[in-house]
Formats: structure tokens, sequence, C-alpha cells
């Protein structure tokens, strides 16, 4: 049976042997390094191989009318399909960015949103951290700079998501894709399906953050 495709693990017992090790590893929300190194792990194919997990955070930005902004990937994992805002948490001078602050970034550099505007939001987190993911475990293409994982390497991803609701419409805001997004967009949430996202549990962390917060639909 293949194990990996397109640098992405998709046999289903190496996902669950793997995504296993990242839940005992007990990281909680706030992890202490932005990558954690977790021994080796048998690739079919490749041996034994550096086993890592790598944290990461998503901005939902909401709005009074029951819409969401989301970009287009331009990169793989899922490029073309859509996505919240997102990216890697940041090793920083003195231990790791906080993850909200990575939020922020991350929407800051792919929508063009002003982080004056995000900063005077009380954002509120969206769940606890996910690690149980297994749709999301790569084969590194090549060395990830400023981390400890090189070309080969397994690394998994875990996220959390960080919910900010904007007053108004937030179709009157000026976006502007960047980064690592193709385009970006404010769609209403009640029409968006599964197989629109390139990660499988956007759609739900977009659906958790806006029963949290009891948005309506204005329109």
């Amino acid at each position: 049976m293949e194990a990996v495709r397109d640098h992405m693990i998709v046999d289903a017992a190496l996902q669950r042997q793997i995504t296993d090790r990242f839940i005992a590893g007990r990281f909680g929300d706030i992890p202490s390094h932005a990558v954690h190194d977790l021994g080796r792990v048998s690739l079919p194919g490749a041996g034994d191989v550096a086993l890592h997990l790598r944290h990461a955070a998503d901005a939902i930005l909401l709005d009074d009318f029951g819409q969401v902004v989301l970009i287009t990937r331009l990169h793989h994992p899922g490029a073309g399909l859509l996505a919240l805002p997102d990216g890697f948490i940041d090793d920083v001078d003195g231990g790791m960015e906080n993850p909200l602050d990575a939020a922020i970034r991350e929407a800051v550099e792919e929508t063009g949103m002003d982080e004056g505007l995000l900063r005077s939001i009380s954002a509120a987190p969206a769940g606890h951290r996910l690690y149980d993911r297994p749709f999301d475990i790569r084969v590194a293409w090549n060395n990830l700079p400023g981390t400890s994982i090189r070309q080969g390497d397994v690394f998994g991803v875990s996220t959390q998501g960080f919910c900010f609701r904007l007053p108004g419409n937030l179709r009157g805001l000026p976006l502007q894709a960047g980064d690592d997004a193709k385009a970006v967009q404010v769609l209403g949430i009640a029409s968006l399906r599964e197989s629109q996202f390139a990660v499988p549990d956007h759609l739900p962390l977009i659906r958790l953050a806006q029963e949290m917060t009891a948005f309506g639909n204005k329109s």
C-alpha cells in the first residue's frame, strides 16, 4: 500500500501511529517550542527518519453578517482550495512566538488586514489546540529554515484557531492577498462546503467560532 503521496503521509495505520505520538506528548495549547523533535519513525522505502511536530495558528475573521475571510492557497498541500489565513509559529529570541501573535501576523501577511484593527479586538481561542490531525503529516521536501526539520524528515502540524469578530461588513474592508495566498475573499459561512477546503478541520473551526460568538446573519 502506498504510504506517501505528494509529500503527504497517506497510509492510515502510519498516520494513526504518528498522531498517537503527538497526542501523547501533551504539549497543550501553548507549546514550549515552535517545533518538537520526537525521535524517529519507520517510513516505508526510506527507513528510520526523524519525526517532528510543528505548531501553527489560524485566524478566523468573522463579521456581523455571517461572513468569514478566506484565502485560496497558493502552495500545496491544498493549492487552489480555500483555507483560513494560517501559518507556522516562529521561534523568537528567548522563546516561542505567542500563538495569538502568530495568527495575527499570518492574517496581516495573507489578507492585508490592518494589524492595528486586529489587535484592537479581543480575540478568543476557538477550542483547544488540535493534535489529532492525521491528514496533515508531511515528508519535508527540503530543509525548513529556522527549524531542525531536514529534507526527508516527517513532520506533523498542530493548530489552534483564534476568532476575531470584526464590526460591520467584512466586504467593506480593503483586502489584498499576499505571502502564501493566491487570492482572498469574503464568503458567507452558510454556503461553505467541506469539499471546498484545503484543510479538513478549517470549516469545523469556522462553525465553532460562529457558535461561540453567536453571530447572526443580518444580510
